[in-house]
């Protein structure tokens, strides 16, 4: 690995310690700056601006836990990797220091090559977790650049269209026809209203997917009061539909991996489509969850129009809609792709199966990770 332009910070309070790791790093082809106790350090991530931090933890004025939480909550600082040094190897002290964000825990005394082996070790991850933000952040620009001008470019047009006509004196308009004119332009504001927030949303899973402390924590989401939300969500749903939605809930005491706004987007995207593309006297939406120990199932099942099977996997790539040039749909193209994106984050599977006139089910299995040890 080329070191030769990675910077790492020392806090270390024993200057010999501090001194000596300092040198060493140096011959290694490091840039390194040091600082004797947390709060130190502190300033000088913000000015050194490091790649990784070797922390101690028992330190004066403020310790290497007290640091890392600050660093946790600080947007620029939260993703620099951090190795604990130590004289404590208790298991709740090495789990606490993990849930701060520490790559690694190195118990003194040790030996420079093993400290030197994690941290080429943790620069690799760091700088290839960068090359994918930057990956993920370059899909994102040619969305805007390609993807979203046509998207805009519909309700934007209908909307400069009528408010012309509205501002017109040339032509009477009644006023039905101004109410009229008044709800298009009202459809074509929500419809991007829905397509931008839409896009935010999607970007910031885009993020969160390359962040493995913020993956580790939303896998770690144990919801007790998912019925009750279940419950008010599909209420809604079916008080905006005006349809009564049929549904099942089982295993009620056990905890769904999903909080209340991840639970909503889910439900609100997969039964508005399964009301939306079904014919009026087909109309036959059913869900189905269930909650275990070991996991979480959810179904929405319908007997709508239907998918090919061979346009099944393009339905979750952003922006596709399937068979657009035959029905209306006020949608971005991007809802689908947001729940798959939602369920991979939690670390579970969605599957579509699907026949032309006979209907959908959608099928999402997350399994629940113990984290009580």
């Amino acid at each position: 690995m080329d070191q030769t332009s990675f910077k790492i910070l020392v806090v270390e309070d024993e200057e010999p310690i501090r001194e000596l790791l300092k040198l060493e790093l140096e011959n290694e082809g490091f840039i390194v700056d040091v600082a004797a106790n947390g709060a130190e350090g502190l300033d000088k991530v913000k000015s050194f601006h490091p790649d990784l931090i070797v922390c101690d933890v028992m330190m004066p004025v403020m310790d290497g836990f007290t640091m890392a939480e600050r660093l946790s909550q600080d947007q620029r600082f939260k993703d620099i990797p951090l190795i604990f040094l130590t004289a404590k190897s208790d298991k709740k002290d090495i789990r606490f220091g993990k849930s701060l964000g520490a790559e690694d825990y190195i118990t003194k005394p040790f030996e420079f090559e093993d400290l030197l082996v994690s941290i080429n070790a943790k620069l690799k991850k760091y700088a290839e977790r960068k090359r994918t933000l930057n990956e993920r952040l370059d899909e994102i620009r040619k969305s805007i650049l390609y993807a979203l001008p046509h998207e805009f470019k519909n309700p934007l047009s209908t909307m400069n269209g009528f408010l012309s006509l509205l501002l017109d004196r040339q032509y009477e308009k009644s006023p039905e026809e101004q109410e009229e004119f008044l709800k298009y332009i009202k459809q074509s504001s929500d419809r991007l209203y829905r397509l931008v927030m839409n896009f935010l949303k999607l970007a910031e899973l885009e993020i969160t997917e390359t962040d493995e402390n913020k993956v580790r924590e939303i896998r770690s989401i144990r919801n007790q009061n998912w019925k009750a939300e279940f419950e008010t969500i599909l209420n809604d749903l079916s008080e905006k539909f005006n349809y009564k939605i049929n549904y099942t809930l089982e295993g009620i005491n056990y905890p769904c991996p999903f909080d209340y706004n991840s639970l909503n987007i889910i439900l609100t995207e997969l039964v508005s489509n399964a009301i939306k593309f079904s014919p009026e006297d087909r109309l036959d939406v059913f869900i189905y969850a269930k909650a275990t120990p070991t996991f979480f199932e959810l179904i929405v099942e319908d007997k709508g129009r239907g998918i090919p099977e061979d346009e099944i996997e393009k339905i979750l790539e952003p922006f596709y809609q399937y068979n657009r040039k035959y029905y209306e749909q006020q949608g971005g193209g991007l809802g689908l792709t947001i729940v798959n994106k939602l369920v991979i984050i939690f670390n579970g599977k969605l599957t579509i199966e699907s026949k032309v006139d006979e209907g959908t089910k959608v099928k999402i299995f997350v399994p629940l990770e113990d984290f009580s040890q």
